[in-house]
C-alpha cells in the first residue's frame, strides 16, 4: 500500500474537514444502515465479534483447516533472462513503496535482470520524469509503486509510444479491489497493479478493535483520501464497524503533508473533545507512529491507536506497551513477487492470473504476534513462485 494513492470521488464514506481539520460530528451504527434494513440487523445482534476478532490475528489465505497456503497462480510461466526491469517508487525514502520493488529486485538476481532504480520523489512531475528516463534507459518492463496513474500521464504515453509496458503495485487500483482507480475516460492507466485486498484488511482491524472493546465504546476514524489504497480499507473498516455497537465519529481526512505536529494536534484536540473516546484509527503506519508518541508526551495512557501496515516501527511501539495496539500488517515482499509473476505473464503473451492481487497474505498484528521486522507470512512462497518461472 503505502504512501502513494490519490483520492476517490465524493461519494466516499465520511466527511472531510477543511485542511484535515476535527469534525466533531458522530455517527451510530444506525445512521449508516442501508435503507429498509432495521436497527437489529446493523447493530451487531447475533454476531460472534469474539471469534472474529480471533480469527483477524490469523494469516490468509488459508485452507479449510486453517492452516497457511499459497494464493497465487498454478499455471507455468518461463521467467525472461537478461532483461531490465526499471523501478520507480512513488518516493524513494518511504518503506512502503520500496519494499516491494526490493522484493522484484531479489526475484530479478534469479534470472539476471537488469534492476535501475528511479526516485518519484513524492512529486508527479518527478514520476513522469521518471518514467521517461526509463524510457530512454530502454527498460524491458517499467514498475511503479503507490504511483497515481491518473498524476503522470504524459510519462504513460511516453511509454506507450515506445511499446514499454508500465504496471503497478501497492495501489489498490485493480482486482480483488474495486472503486478505487482514479483514472478516467481516455486516460492511461497501467497494465495491472498487484495489492492486497484492501476491503478485506480494512474488514480484519475493524474486527480487532471491536473484539477488544467487547463491542462498546467510542471509535475516532482518521482517514487520507490522497491514497486509494487507504480509501479502500475505509470502505471494508465502516462497513464492519457499522455492524457493531460501538459510536463511531465521521472520518476525519489528513494530507500526508500534515503528518507530524499538524495530525497530532488535531488527533489531540478531538480526544480532549471527545474525552470517551478509547480507539483511534490511522490509514497507516507512519502517522500511527506520529500520532502515538505525541499521546503519550500528552499524557493519554488509556487511548488505543490501531493502523495499518505492520512496519517493523509500528511493531516496536506495540511491544513498548505504549498506546499502539494493533495493526493490519500484509506481506509486502509477496507483493513483489506476485508483481513480478504477473509481468512475467504480460511479457509472455500469457493471460495475467486472477484476481489480480495474487491474493497478498494479510493478517492483524497485535502483542500476541509480533514478529521481527516487517511482517512476512512464514509460508515459503517463494519457491512456489520460482518452480512457476523455470
Amino acid at each position: 500500500m503505502f504512501f502513494s494513492l490519490a483520492g476517490c470521488s465524493s461519494s466516499e464514506p465520511g466527511q472531510t474537514a477543511d485542511d484535515g481539520g476535527t469534525s466533531e460530528t458522530k455517527i451510530s451504527a444506525e445512521t449508516k444502515t442501508e435503507e429498509g434494513s432495521s436497527t437489529e440487523e446493523t447493530s451487531g445482534s447475533g454476531i460472534d465479534w469474539a471469534e472474529k476478532g480471533a480469527a483477524s490475528v490469523k494469516p490468509n489465505p488459508v485452507d479449510e483447516n486453517g492452516n497457511s497456503v499459497f494464493g497465487g497462480p498454478t499455471e507455468p510461466a518461463k521467467a525472461p533472462t537478461g532483461i531490465k526491469v526499471a523501478l520507480i517508487p512513488s518516493d524513494q525514502a518511504l518503506s512502503g513503496p520500496v519494499t516491494p520493488l526490493a522484493a522484484i529486485e531479489e526475484v530479478g538476481g534469479n534470472f539476471d535482470w537488469t534492476c535501475k532504480w528511479f526516485n518519484g520523489k513524492g512529486d508527479p512531475t518527478e514520476q513522469n520524469k521518471a518514467i521517461m528516463d526509463a524510457v530512454s534507459w530502454k527498460a524491458d518492463v517499467i514498475v511503479c509503486a503507490s504511483v497515481d496513474a491518473a498524476s503522470i500521464q504524459q510519462g504513460l504515453t511516453t511509454a506507450k509510444e515506445a511499446e514499454i509496458p508500465v504496471v503497478s503495485t501497492s495501489n489498490g487500483t485493480d482486482e480483488p479491489n474495486e472503486g478505487t482507480n482514479t483514472v478516467s475516460g481516455d486516460q492511461l492507466d497501467f497494465a495491472f497493479d498487484v495489492g492486497v485486498d484492501y476491503r478485506a484488511l480494512g474488514v480484519s482491524i475493524a474486527d480487532w478493535m471491536i473484539a477488544d472493546a467487547g463491542n462498546e465504546g467510542s471509535i475516532a476514524v482518521f482517514g487520507a483520501k490522497e491514497y486509494p489504497s487507504c480509501m479502500a480499507t475505509e470502505y471494508g473498516l465502516l462497513e464492519e464497524l457499522a455492524q457493531s455497537d460501538m459510536e463511531i465519529s465521521e472520518v476525519m481526512y489528513f494530507t500526508g503533508g500534515q503528518v507530524g505536529d499538524s495530525l497530532n494536534r488535531q488527533v489531540i484536540g478531538y480526544l480532549q473533545s471527545n474525552p470517551d473516546t478509547k480507539y483511534v484509527f490511522m490509514p497507516y503506519d507512519p502517522a500511527a507512529i506520529q500520532v502515538c508518541q505525541a499521546l503519550a508526551t500528552a499524557g493519554y495512557d488509556d487511548v488505543k491507536v490501531c493502523s495499518i501496515l505492520g512496519t517493523a516501527a509500528y511493531q516496536e511501539l506495540i511491544a513498548s506497551g505504549s498506546c499502539a495496539a494493533a495493526s493490519a500488517a500484509y506481506d509486502m515482499v509477496y507483493m513483489g513477487w506476485g508483481c513480478a509473476d504477473q509481468f512475467i505473464r504480460l511479457l509472455n503473451g500469457q493471460e495475467l492470473f486472477s484476481p489480480h492481487g495474487e491474493n497478498v497474505p494479510y493478517c492483524v498484528i497485535d502483542s500476541t504476534n509480533l514478529s521481527d521486522g516487517d511482517w512476512v507470512s512464514t509460508y515459503d512462497y517463494k519457491s512456489d513462485f520460482l518452480a512457476l518461472w523455470k
